[in-house]
């Protein structure tokens, strides 16, 4: 525990490189988020663990800790190398803050915005109760499992119109907070999305909480102050000491979800947290520090387990790629990567998958190269697609999903390749919809000219 402890503190370094960006408000793209959130998850969290959550890892191995060392510190120098071939004032979306900042403003018109208003009301009754972490309840279990191959792809299809609308409301507020300007459908919009996310898995709210910041700290950083960065942190201190212990006491509450009445249920499985914190505080707190170690653990025992004759050499890649592509597309599709990997890793528990995960098992150690290849491949996917709806329908919003998508990527460590593939997929169908809102004209967009050339013309 001590060893990786000290490995850790090496691995802090490249960090230091994005939050000297971040100290004097600078521009971050995508390779810096990736930084930011892989930090987090694969230095910070082993760095401030006890013992009682490293018994998560089982045995420790000198010899594999500083394997697991050398990899992540592979994988973070090509994300700094990737960070500086990122051009400062590149306007695309890789360079995540500059291409917010320069971004044309939007204007909804009344009918999206009573839209806005009435999705996330709807997504209460019919979006939480299936895709909240609440799942771990045995009823919607049992729910989950009966539920057909068409009915699971018609809850994510409706999952890319909630975040769509929230995407669209999030921008709304903060484009024009700077000017005081707020516009009361959009303020009603996102508290009715908050309570939405306080339902949902916790990984959700925290994802739409810092798309928000990375929103605001692209149009408005020049407000950013100590008293602000304060109100931040104190924020953020309450998110991780008392709603995500919270959180995890209501998931495990005895409390019979009925799945007829979603709203009544979800009421009553408050009521019983809020009852029981007291009791059950320290457990859940030690609950989510356990659970936030298990992205490390993941690529740990698969660093143990593994030898030479194990790396796959890109057979976890395609199987990845053909569980991604649709059932209609695709019906004699594989089981995916998930199942290999847990079998790599020699257990039978669902693993916390990620993209580092995979490319370890399936390239080795130079699967920290991998890595950084494969997101770039699917941000170029991203943009393809963009670039191609936009050459044929005109100028929409379809870049700034793609913003998202890729802020998403960023977050999203804890997530399988598969997953972020079939997204992809998903991307196609998001597009259509944009279309649509901008063919009706339910959403305008107006130019925005760049700070380079405003610099230029004032010369």
């Amino acid at each position: 525990m001590l060893l990786i402890k000290l490995l850790s503190l090496i691995l802090l370094l490249p960090f230091f490189f994005v939050s000297k960006k971040l100290f004097k408000k600078k521009d971050l793209n995508f390779f810096d988020l990736l930084i930011i959130f892989n930090t987090l998850y694969f230095v910070l969290i082993p760095l401030k663990s006890d013992e009682v959550v490293y018994k998560v890892l089982g045995k420790i191995s000198s010899t594999t800790s500083i394997l697991v060392f050398f990899y992540l510190l592979f994988f973070f120098i090509t994300l700094l190398v990737a960070s500086h071939l990122v051009k400062p004032q590149s306007n695309s979306p890789l360079n995540v803050t500059y291409f917010l900042k320069n971004y044309s403003s939007l204007q909804a018109k009344l009918p999206l915005k009573l839209v806005l208003i009435v999705l996330p009301i709807f997504a209460l009754t019919y979006y939480v109760p299936h895709m909240s972490t609440m799942s771990a309840f045995e009823e919607i279990k049992q729910a989950g499992v009966r539920a057909s191959y068409e009915e699971s792809s018609m809850v994510k299809l409706f999952g890319t119109i909630f975040t769509l609308g929230l995407i669209i409301s999030i921008t709304l507020f903060l484009q024009n907070f700077k000017e005081k300007k707020y516009d009361i459908l959009a303020v009603g919009s996102l508290l009715l999305f908050l309570v939405n996310l306080l339902l949902l898995p916790r990984r959700t709210l925290l994802e739409f909480i810092l798309f928000g910041a990375i929103i605001f700290y692209s149009l408005n950083r020049d407000l950013i102050n100590k008293k602000l960065m304060l109100y931040a942190f104190s924020f953020g201190m309450f998110l991780y000491l008392v709603y995500f212990p919270f959180y995890n006491i209501v998931r495990r509450s005895p409390v019979k979800f009925e799945i007829q009445s979603p709203v009544t249920s979800i009421q009553a499985i408050y009521d019983y947290g809020i009852s029981s914190s007291d009791d059950a505080n320290d457990r859940a707190a030690n609950l989510t520090d356990s659970r936030a170690i298990y992205l490390y653990r993941a690529i740990y025992w698969v660093a143990l387990n593994d030898n030479d004759k194990d790396i796959t050499w890109g057979d976890l890649t395609l199987s990845a790629i053909d569980h991604a592509i649709p059932k209609v597309l695709n019906p004699t599709k594989g089981l995916g990567s998930e199942l290999t990997l847990e079998a790599r890793q020699h257990t039978n528990k669902d693993s916390a998958d990620s993209v580092l995960l995979l490319a370890l098992a399936d390239y080795s150690m130079l699967g920290a190269i991998a890595t950084v290849l494969i997101y770039f491949i699917v941000f170029k996917l991203l943009t393809f697609i963009s670039d191609s709806s936009e050459f044929f329908f005109g100028k929409t919003i379809a870049s700034l999903y793609v913003v998202y998508f890729v802020f998403k990527l960023a977050f999203a460590t804890e997530k399988k390749l598969d997953s972020i593939l079939a997204d992809i997929v998903t991307y196609t169908l998001v597009i259509a919809l944009i279309i649509f809102l901008h063919k009706t004209n339910l959403i305008i967009m107006s130019n925005k000219m760049p700070l380079s050339k405003k610099k230029n013309d004032q010369v």
